[in-house]
C-alpha cells in the first residue's frame, strides 16, 4: 500500500481512538485526567495528524466523504435507537429468570400474599449497604414492591442510626427485618423469601385459626425434633399464622370452641369408642379433620371414615417404581385445591413411606362428596399379604391393582371437610422436606381449615451461584466488553472498507 493509504488508516484509527477516549472518560474512569483517557487522546490526535500530513492536497469532499457522512448519520441513528430502547427498559423493566432453580422468581404463595394485602405494610430492614446480605435483600424487596402498592420498604443503616437499633432491640445475630401492619408486628429471622413471606402472612392474617393435634395414642409429637417428630411441620403452620395445640380427647366431652381443625397424626393405638364418637359427632356438625393412618393400625375411626365415603384399605402399598418398593410415590393428582393451587399445580412427587390405600367407598353416602386425591403409578399395588418375608408379588385375586389411591378428601355442605392419608411419616421431620411432602401437608391443613388463600406452592430454600468481582476486575471487564472489543471491531471494519476502496 502507498503512504497515503497508511495515512488514511492512521486517520481512521485516530477517530476511533478519540471515540474510545470519550467513552472511557464518561463510563469507565469518570475522569478526563486519567492515564487511559490521556493516552487515547494523544494516540487519536497523532493518528489524525498523520492522515493530514500524508494526504495533503486531496479534496476534503468527494464520494468517500459522502459515504462517510452517511455512515456517521447511520451510526447516530443507531445510537439514538439504542438510547430509546434503554429509556423504555428503565421506565418499564422486564426481566427473565434463566437460572436453573429459578432463584429470582417469586413463588406462587408470595405473589398471592402480596396481591392479597388489604392494609398498608411496612418493612424495615436494618442492613447497611456494605453488608453482604444487602444486595440480594434489596433485589428481593424490589420484587415484592412490584407486586403491590400496599408495601413500603425502608433500609436502615444500623451503624448510622444506633438510637433506632436500641429502641427496636435489634441485634447483630437476631432478626433484623421488622414487618408491621397497623398494630401487628412480625420479625423475619432470615433474609430468605420464605422468612419474609411468613412475616407478611403473620401481620396480614385475620382471625387466628387453631389447629389441635391429638395425643395419647402414640401419635407423632408436635415438639419432637427427631426424625419421627412433627416439629418442622408444626413450626411451618405457626409461620403461616396458625395457632397449634395438643388435645387429649378422653379429657373432653366436646371439642373446644376455638378448634378450627383436628389432626390425628399416626396413632399407634386406637381411639376409644367415646373418643371416636366425639370426633364423628363434631365432624358431622361442621368440624374439620386431617387423619394420617399408617398400614396395620386400627385407628378406631374406620367406621366413621366409611360413613363419610372413605375406605381405608387393609393393605400396604408396594411401588416397584420406587428405589425402595415399600415407599409409595404419588405421581398423579386430582383436580383439587390441595394439589392444584391456583396457577401452580403440583409438579413434584409426594413420598409416602409405608403407606396403605385410601379410596372411595363403592357407594358414596348421601350428601358427601369424595375425591381420591393422590395416586401411584399403574405398576404399584396394595399388598394384602405379609410383606415381612421380603418376597411379594401381585396377586390379582387378592391385591388391589394400581394405580393406588393414597389419600382422599370428603366434604358435606359448606363446612365439613375431611382429609384421610394412608401414611403419617410423610409429614414427619425425616421426610417432610422431601419433594412435594411439605406443600402437600400444609395445603391439606389449609384446605381443611378453610384457608384456601394459603394453599400454594411455597418458596423453596434456593441457592444461587454468585460471581463476586473486585472493583478492578469489574473495571477491566467493562473496559474490554464496552471499549476495547467494540471499538476494535469498528476499527477493523473501517480498515477493510478503506483497503477495498483504495484498490
Amino acid at each position: 500500500m502507498s503512504l497515503k493509504s497508511w495515512g488514511r488508516i492512521a486517520g481512521l484509527f485516530g477517530m476511533v481512538v478519540l471515540f474510545s477516549a470519550v467513552f472511557n472518560w464518561l463510563f469507565v474512569t469518570g475522569s478526563v485526567a486519567s492515564g487511559g483517557v490521556i493516552a487515547r487522546l494523544a494516540a487519536g490526535v497523532a493518528g489524525i495528524a498523520l492522515w493530514l500530513v500524508t494526504n495533503r492536497g486531496e479534496k476534503p469532499l468527494g464520494r468517500g466523504a459522502f459515504y462517510g457522512a452517511v455512515s456517521a448519520v447511520s451510526a447516530l441513528v443507531l445510537v439514538g435507537a439504542l438510547a430509546g430502547v434503554n429509556y423504555i427498559a428503565v421506565k418499564k423493566p422486564k426481566s427473565w429468570d434463566l437460572t436453573k432453580d429459578r432463584i429470582f422468581t417469586l413463588s406462587d404463595q408470595t405473589t398471592s400474599v402480596l396481591k392479597g394485602l388489604q392494609a398498608p405494610v411496612k418493612v424495615q430492614a436494618f442492613y447497611a449497604g456494605s453488608e453482604p446480605e444487602y444486595p440480594e435483600l434489596d433485589s428481593r424487596l424490589r420484587q415484592y414492591k412490584a407486586q403491590t402498592d400496599k408495601l413500603t420498604v425502608e433500609f436502615v443503616d444500623p451503624f448510622k442510626h444506633p438510637a433506632r437499633v436500641k429502641e427496636l432491640n435489634i441485634s447483630q445475630s437476631g432478626p433484623r427485618i421488622i414487618v408491621t401492619s397497623g398494630n401487628k408486628e412480625a420479625r423475619a429471622k432470615e433474609t430468605s423469601e420464605e422468612a419474609l413471606t411468613n412475616a407478611l402472612i403473620e401481620v396480614s392474617r385475620g382471625s387466628t385459626k387453631k389447629i389441635y393435634f391429638t395425643k395419647g395414642h402414640g401419635e407423632h409429637a408436635v415438639a419432637d425434633n427427631t426424625e419421627r417428630g412433627l416439629k418442622q411441620f408444626v413450626d411451618d403452620l405457626k409461620s403461616e399464622g396458625y395457632q397449634t395445640d395438643e388435645i387429649v380427647l378422653a379429657e373432653h366431652k366436646e371439642m373446644p370452641a376455638d378448634a378450627q381443625a383436628l389432626v390425628v397424626a399416626g396413632p399407634v393405638a386406637a381411639l376409644t369408642e367415646g373418643e371416636a364418637k366425639l370426633v364423628k359427632d363434631w365432624i358431622e356438625k361442621g368440624g374439620k379433620l386431617v387423619a394420617m393412618v399408617d398400614p396395620g393400625v386400627q385407628s378406631g375411626l374406620e367406621s366413621a371414615f366409611e360413613g363419610w365415603g372413605i375406605h381405608v384399605g387393609k393393605d400396604e402399598v408396594i411401588d416397584p417404581e420406587a428405589q425402595n418398593p415399600e415407599v409409595a410415590i404419588a405421581q398423579t393428582y386430582a383436580d383439587h385445591p390441595i394439589t392444584q393451587p391456583r396457577s401452580s399445580p403440583f409438579a413434584l412427587a409426594t413420598i409416602f413411606p409405608l403407606a396403605r390405600s385410601v379410596s372411595k367407598t363403592q357407594a358414596a353416602p348421601a350428601g358427601w362428596a369424595v375425591t381420591e386425591l393422590a395416586k401411584t403409578g399403574p405398576r404399584a399395588w396394595g399388598e394384602t399379604g405379609s410383606v415381612t418375608s421380603g418376597a411379594v408379588k401381585f396377586d390379582p385375586a387378592q391385591d388391589l391393582k394400581g394405580p393406588v389411591s393414597l389419600a382422599a378428601t370428603s366434604t358435606k355442605g359448606a363446612e365439613t371437610r375431611v382429609v384421610v392419608v394412608g401414611n403419617s411419616l410423610f409429614a414427619s421431620n425425616g421426610y417432610y422436606r422431601l419433594s412435594g411432602n411439605k406443600d402437600f401437608a400444609l395445603n391439606a391443613v389449609s384446605w381443611t381449615a378453610k384457608e384456601e388463600s394459603r394453599i400454594s406452592i411455597r418458596p423453596k430454600q434456593r441457592q444461587g451461584n454468585h460471581l463476586f468481582l473486585s472493583a478492578e476486575q469489574k473495571r477491566t471487564m467493562t473496559l474490554f466488553a464496552f471499549d476495547l472489543l467494540p471499538f476494535g471491531l469498528l476499527f477493523a471494519g473501517l480498515v477493510v472498507w478503506q483497503t477495498r476502496k483504495s484498490r
